[in-house]
């Protein structure tokens, strides 16, 4: 309809105008000088590119995103937020910005007490599980093939107010990024691994997705591949098809080079992975050809008398744990669901042997038969969260989680249709006034 419909580009182009209009009715004459002159520029940019850009169907859906994304991003802006003082934090000790003046008082906004009662909807656990954690914790685990430190960093994407105010644990170092949260992944290997490794997702269940999920997937799969490099995505074998044959689950990996950041220290001299990492190791961004080079180097020399610290942040600008949304960074944000059978996600470092099939190829699929993992760790998001029997599943029934089952006769949520969300996301921001 978007591409045999020149009323619909009319239409895009007004509610894109109406959400600029509603977004600055809100706000200060001085705000409105200051941005006019930015809004109409990008608008009379975006009508020229409708004057002389094919009438292609990838090209309106382009247009569309960017210019509700830019209306959005506005009020999301820094500049609109409620004046307040800025905030560095040392690692949970809130201390004034050093451009703030000292005349007025270092306004902290209780920034201490908020650092202490700070929660978010992310948990996630090891496996085999101990129980279930919380962001900016660290937690160690060892197994038979490797010993394990994790922490898991985010920014409140799901705050605005204290996203801004920077009382959250590790705002320091978040201060300044674009990145939303980052992993870091301490290991010993007490097992040298004998094939590459890879870092990858790994679903519950099976489901077979709509045709604008798939396409949308499609989107983001290429995306990371600019981001990550080769990209290995499998929606999965249906069981009620595969006999008595192996199925391999939902899954999405990348070799380990894809990380962002890799330390190798000597046992005892490895690096808090609480604290800064800056200016350790190698990282991705000074040159992807380089650091997979330096990556694949210092793994093919592998050994268990040396610590490796792994650092993952980019695709955080395509996966929100926080507000559970994936999308790209000038699209619309999806809801994760929409992409795995079940609301947990298994993050895993792990192998592959080799197997040979009856005629002599090899077995290109993941399958968890031929995976020897080093590490594994789940996730999922209290704002929509597993069935308890997932939950139990996967991290066990001896961790007690605090999630209850719908009480007997209570009327089921119904979930929002793909187009529904479109809507929404484009609309509500001239309705909320």
């Amino acid at each position: 309809s978007i591409h045999l419909c020149p009323a619909f580009r009319c239409v895009a182009l007004c509610s894109s105008s109406v959400q600029v209009m509603c977004y600055l009715q809100q706000h200060t004459t001085k705000m409105y000088i200051v941005t006019s002159s930015y809004l109409v520029r990008a608008t009379l940019a975006l009508v020229a590119l409708a004057l002389v850009v094919p009438k292609s169907l990838h090209f309106w859906l382009v247009l569309v995103a960017v210019s509700g994304h830019v209306c959005r991003a506005v009020v999301k802006s820094r500049v609109f937020s409620t004046p307040c003082e800025p905030v560095l934090l040392e690692h949970g000790k809130a201390t004034p910005c050093p451009s703030s003046s000292s005349s007025q008082g270092a306004k902290v906004c209780s920034a201490d007490s908020k650092v202490h009662s700070y929660e978010d909807p992310l948990r996630w656990s090891l496996l085999p599980s101990k129980g279930i954690n919380r962001t900016h914790e660290v937690h160690m685990q060892d197994t038979d093939t490797a010993a394990v430190k994790i922490c898991i960093m985010a920014r409140p994407t799901h705050d605005t107010d204290c996203d801004t105010s920077g009382a959250y644990p590790s705002s320091w170092h978040f201060q300044g990024r674009s990145r939303k949260w980052e992993a870091r992944i301490q290991l010993r290997f007490k097992q040298l691994p004998k094939n590459p490794l890879f870092v990858g997702l790994e679903m519950e269940g099976y489901k077979r997705m709509p045709l604008l999920v798939r396409r949308a997937e499609s989107a983001l799969v290429a995306a990371a591949r600019k981001l990550l490099g080769p990209v290995y995505r499998s929606h999965g074998d249906d069981p009620s098809k595969a006999d008595a044959a192996e199925v391999e689950p939902p899954c999405v990996s990348v070799p380990l080079y894809a990380c962002d950041q890799m330390i190798a220290s000597d046992v005892g001299e490895e690096p808090d992975i609480t604290y800064s990492l800056q200016g350790l190791g190698a990282l991705r961004a000074g040159g992807f050809a380089t650091f997979r080079e330096h990556v694949n180097a210092t793994l093919d020399d592998v050994s268990t008398d040396k610590v490796y610290t792994f650092c993952i942040w980019s695709v955080s600008n395509l996966i929100d744990l926080l507000r559970w949304e994936i999308g790209l960074p000038l699209g619309p944000q999806m809801d994760s669901n929409r992409f795995v059978p079940e609301p947990m996600v298994t993050v895993a470092i792990y192998e592959l042997a080799e197997d040979k099939k009856a005629d002599g190829s090899s077995e290109a699929r993941h399958l968890l038969s031929l995976k020897r993992y080093f590490v594994q760790f789940s996730y999922w998001n209290t704002s929509s969260p597993p069935a308890l029997k997932t939950l139990q599943k996967v991290i066990g029934r001896s961790c007690q989680p605090a999630l209850e089952e719908p009480a007997a006769g209570a009327e089921a949520v119904r979930q929002a249709t793909f187009v529904e969300q479109l809507v929404e996301y484009y609309l509500s921001p001239c309705m909320s006034r």
